[in-house]
């Protein structure tokens, strides 16, 4: 009796672990719809309780691909973001995820808008959060732009000029994400040059069709 009762406690077990496996599989694989995409960011459960919330510019798509392709690295982000007090820690580099996902905290003064240069980059996703301070993000569309230089893969940038950008501020608990092939212009005074805060998160980006990174993208 105790055998059987143990055995069809074991069956529902694994079939409950089953079924939680592939519920987490199609949520990691899944084609995301803009509607559905929305409503994943609105139930806010990638925050950690931080209160926080992404640039109303936001692909919610790539965001919550790229999330669910590696939910594990993301966690690591928000976790470093609640557990560190950001407007203390020093200045300089610090690992989350070795050289898939790093963070810069810097003190850097805002500049001109005609001394900043549009760029995007390739291999990582840029997350961009004002600590202290202001300042104004632009973006332009790439149909407006035209690139100035080649790819440095060193430094995973391209340059662009254009002239149709559209400005936005950054502050209080709003960040930025911008996606591989997306053009924008950080660091641009709000009306005067000021020190600002910022903490800029580089994370691996996973392209298309792929569900992990590979050994030669990492």
């Amino acid at each position: 009796m105790i055998k059987k009762v143990f055995g069809k406690i074991t069956a529902v077990a694994l079939l409950l672990f089953v079924i939680v496996s592939i519920g987490s599989a199609q949520t990691e694989s899944r084609e995301w719809t803009k509607n559905d995409a929305k409503k994943w960011v609105k139930a806010r459960e990638w925050a950690n309780g931080l209160n926080i919330v992404p640039s109303k510019t936001t692909d919610y798509i790539k965001f919550a691909t790229q999330y669910h392709k590696d939910k594990t690295m993301w966690e690591k982000i928000f976790k470093f973001l609640k557990e560190n007090n950001l407007a203390t820690m020093p200045v300089g580099k610090y690992s989350i995820d070795g050289d898939r996902c790093f963070a810069s905290i810097t003190d850097a003064k805002t500049k001109s808008p005609d001394i900043v240069q549009i760029e995007a980059h390739k291999k990582y996703i840029d997350f961009q959060y004002i600590v202290t301070g202001a300042e104004r993000m632009g973006l332009i569309s790439t149909s407006d732009a035209k690139e100035i230089n080649t790819y440095n893969p060193k430094k995973d940038v391209i340059n662009y000029s254009g002239d149709r950008i559209k400005y936005y501020t950054m502050t209080g608990n709003t960040f930025f994400l911008l996606f591989p092939g997306e053009l924008h212009k950080a660091s641009v005074w709000v009306d005067k040059e000021a020190t600002v805060r910022k903490v800029v998160v580089k994370i691996a980006y996973i392209p298309d069709g792929e569900t992990t990174l590979t050994n030669k993208q990492k």
